[in-house]
């Protein structure tokens, strides 16, 4: 799977130094989309996603819904800002019977310190596979 071509600005060197960590690289995310205040990262699974059952594991639909909604308030908030988690919430609907999957995380609202941010996961089909929330804090990095 390709990464997207993320556009030509600023904003989304965090998405570009996201990209290039080793989680990334493991797990086998990679962006299929950005703008402001919205991220896409796909999942192709494999051997390192899945658990005992031969199913993507729980904490990899976990990782990827974190890392489209970090995405998402990282393109709206000033540069040199990093973005935590410091909580979040996420329903499973369906099953995956799909090799891949795309999480997009949106920011829902922008506060003064906490961020707010939902997501989808969805098959190649369009099928919601589970939603999510979260809430992100701004540091200086």
């Amino acid at each position: 799977m390709e990464a997207a071509e993320l556009p030509d600005d600023a904003r989304f060197d965090p998405l570009r130094e996201m990209q290039a960590t080793p989680l990334f690289e493991v797990l086998g995310l990679r962006f299929s989309g950005a703008g402001e205040g919205w991220a896409e990262v796909e999942l192709a699974s494999g051997p390192n996603t899945e658990n005992l059952y031969g199913i993507v594991h729980g904490g990899v639909w976990l990782t990827l819904a974190d890392a489209a909604m970090g995405a998402a308030i990282s393109t709206v908030v000033p540069a040199g800002t990093a973005v935590i988690t410091v909580q979040s919430e996420f329903r499973w609907l369906r099953a995956l019977r799909h090799p891949s999957m795309r999480a997009r995380g949106e920011v829902l609202r922008r506060g003064r310190s906490v961020n707010h941010v939902t997501v989808e996961l969805r098959d190649p089909d369009g099928a919601v596979l589970a939603q999510g929330s979260g809430s992100y804090v701004e540091r200086a990095r």
